[in-house]
């Protein structure tokens, strides 16, 4: 018999991208790095995270459309994962995994590797290895590698930019949720 999280893999899911946050947060203390301080939760940083996810939607529809192998093997991969995933789920399920995982995935990234490795490098280099282990984290393919390490280089810059992880936090979940949405209201 298959383990209970082997059974419920959106719980797993969801666990997973939940424990992000404290997992952040107590690495943030010990690499003496100030999370709570990186966040500005205001109406002007929700509608600028909502805003800056209009790129990553134009990266994500020019692959939606390109009819290259590669592009419709990851879009296959993608769509049997996400099916998996979301198949008879509760409603709300994909807005949950979504904020978990824009808040875990951001504190975590942005919020301690990227401010810490900003202690010890110059920004741009602290940018391109938390967005290169960003993509690591997310590897499907090389492909699908070369795309999340993009998202998150363009995460991190808006994040090196705006100083405010409420921003990228924002935009990480916004653009889950509208992805994930997209996914699995198409056919393969």
């Amino acid at each position: 018999m298959r383990p209970f999280i082997a059974r419920h893999p959106l719980l797993a899911g969801a666990l997973f991208q939940g424990a992000l946050i404290p997992v952040a947060f107590a690495l943030a203390a010990l690499a003496g790095v100030p999370l709570l301080g990186a966040m500005d939760w205001s109406i002007e940083a929700v509608a600028l995270g909502l805003l800056v996810t209009t790129p990553m939607f134009l990266l994500v529809a020019v692959l939606g459309w390109t009819d290259h192998p590669a592009f419709r093997d990851i879009r296959a991969q993608l769509h049997e994962f996400l099916d998996l995933l979301f198949r008879g789920a509760p409603a709300g399920s994909v807005v949950l995994i979504a904020v978990l995982a824009g808040v875990g995935e951001e504190l975590l990234v942005r919020g301690v590797l990227q401010q810490w490795l900003g202690l010890h490098l110059p920004p741009g280099a602290a940018i391109l290895l938390a967005s290169v282990l960003f993509g690591l984290a997310h590897y499907v393919s090389h492909l699908y590698f070369v795309f999340a390490t993009l998202i998150g280089l363009y995460l991190g810059w808006v994040y090196h930019v705006t100083e405010n992880l409420v921003v990228v936090m924002i935009a990480h979940a916004a653009y889950d949720w509208a992805v994930i949405r997209w996914y699995l209201a198409r056919p393969v």
